[in-house]
């Protein structure tokens, strides 16, 4: 169920998608009005600046506020870090980039509103400030390319050059969390590195003694972000999708139902309660031992487990012989927006804080996931942080969520549904079917379908 935060932020974001999809037509390529926007070279000289930088307040941003002192040590540029949940965090954003001077001076941003500030026209393209991002995982980087590369669709009436908005900072992509035990007691031989759905099953069936207080499998089953966010892995791993190439809805299939009843095969082999399971009590299932299996943003999460859980690759499918797996990238962005008030001292933290230096700093201890492919396939990290690993290769397979200024809505539909199944509401079916009416009648509603 919906919290009322989540309610209040959705209200908002619908309030000001219709501002922005009005811009994205005006823009095309996404570049706002010039006389709107701040002058990058305007006061670059200044002192005692403060630049206030809206972040997650999760692992995903701790350590690279962290290290912010450095930074003002160097340049006497102050930071100041505005920490927000992950809704609050969007529709304050969109608030600051739809406001004449912005709130903020950087977005850090979740990889599937790209489509919405990049698109919309609310962020520098970063040739402005003659940079463009190198160095990085393609996995990691291609987040912030706006028009999207194939084979991903751009949004409808989309035109203009292919350029960069952002750097990726936090390379998160969702990876599965294992027992080992637990996994030798099943009986599953299976490399690790290669798991299907198939195997979780049997592993999840096998560890299921709820009496004992232990299950097989953990979803973040509380509906919005979380839930679509799990299902997507699955979802892609059956040959589902969410859109076909007309951003018609593609949840109406026998993939997708075939998707939707393995999630909820799982559901069962866990405890009760999940619809209100979020990131916060997956990963403390795991860390007790109270489960053999989850999906997890290994940020924040993977250096806290005890020797017995181990990362890998999200399970797959059998496809054609071999099994497709299909990881959900999740990396965090730092952005420009066009109406920041010091636009050329943002700059020179967004290059500082994704330079190979700082990225190494807040690799050491694990927590922040880096993006440079430098410092993620760096020895003696990876000897420190195996996971390291897991995450590179599951970048070269990884999968962006569907490149749309929808997508919000979509996961707050979805969602909804999904919780509605767990709860035995409505069939898998119903829900899918209720989810794609409702999506395909938002898609035409605003314009975004074909």
């Amino acid at each position: 169920m919906m919290t009322s935060e989540t309610k209040g932020a959705k209200k908002m974001w619908i309030m000001l998608l219709g501002f922005s999809l009005i811009t994205l037509s005006v823009t095309g390529c996404g570049t706002a009005n010039p006389s709107q926007a701040s002058d990058p070279q305007e006061n670059a000289s200044v002192s005692k600046t403060t630049l206030n930088i809206a972040i997650f307040s999760g692992p995903e941003a701790d350590d690279i506020a962290k290290l912010a002192p450095e930074f003002e040590k160097q340049t006497g540029i102050h930071i100041n870090f505005v920490k927000l949940s992950y809704d609050d965090l969007f529709s304050k954003e969109l608030v600051s980039a739809s406001s004449r001077v912005g709130t903020y001076d950087l977005f850090f941003m979740d990889d599937p509103w790209m489509p919405t500030f990049a698109g919309g026209g609310y962020l520098y393209p970063l040739s402005t400030f003659h940079y463009t991002p190198t160095g990085f995982m393609k996995g990691a980087v291609q987040v912030d390319l706006w028009p999207p590369s194939p084979p991903y669709n751009a949004p409808v009436g989309t035109t203009g050059p292919q350029r960069y908005y952002g750097v990726p900072v936090t390379g998160n992509v969702l990876t599965l969390f294992y027992n080992t035990k637990m996994l030798k007691d099943a009986g599953i031989h299976a490399n690790p590195g290669q798991l299907t759905w198939a195997d979780i099953n049997k592993l999840a069936q096998a560890s299921y003694h709820p009496t004992e207080g232990q299950y097989g499998f953990v979803l973040r089953g509380d509906g919005g972000n979380d839930s679509v966010a799990d299902f997507s892995p699955i979802l892609w791993a059956f040959g589902g999708d969410y859109f076909n190439k007309n951003w018609t809805s593609a949840l109406s299939t026998p993939q997708a139902l075939a998707a939707l009843k393995e999630w909820l095969l799982l559901y069962h082999q866990g405890p009760s309660g999940q619809t209100s399971f979020g990131a916060n009590q997956v990963g403390a299932y795991m860390q007790q031992g109270k489960t053999a299996a989850a999906l997890v943003w290994p940020s924040g999460w993977a250096p806290e487990m005890p020797s017995d859980v181990k990362v890998t690759l999200v399970p797959g499918n059998y496809v054609g012989g071999h099994v497709r797996q299909a990881p959900e990238v999740g990396v965090w962005s730092l952005g420009i927006p066009k109406n920041a008030p010091h636009p050329q001292q943002a700059f020179e933290f967004l290059k500082w804080i994704s330079a190979e230096q700082q990225q190494m700093q807040y690799a050491k201890d694990g927590l922040d996931v880096p993006t440079l492919e430098s410092v993620i396939t760096n020895p003696a990290l990876d000897a420190k942080w195996p996971y390291y690993t897991v995450v590179e290769r599951s970048f070269k397979i990884g999968h962006m969520r569907p490149r749309t200024p929808a997508w919000p809505e979509v996961e707050t539909v979805l969602g909804t549904e999904i919780v509605q199944a767990e709860e035995g509401k409505v069939t898998p079916q119903q829900a899918l079917s209720s989810a794609a009416q409702q999506i395909n009648q938002y898609m035409k509603e605003h314009h975004l379908s074909q």
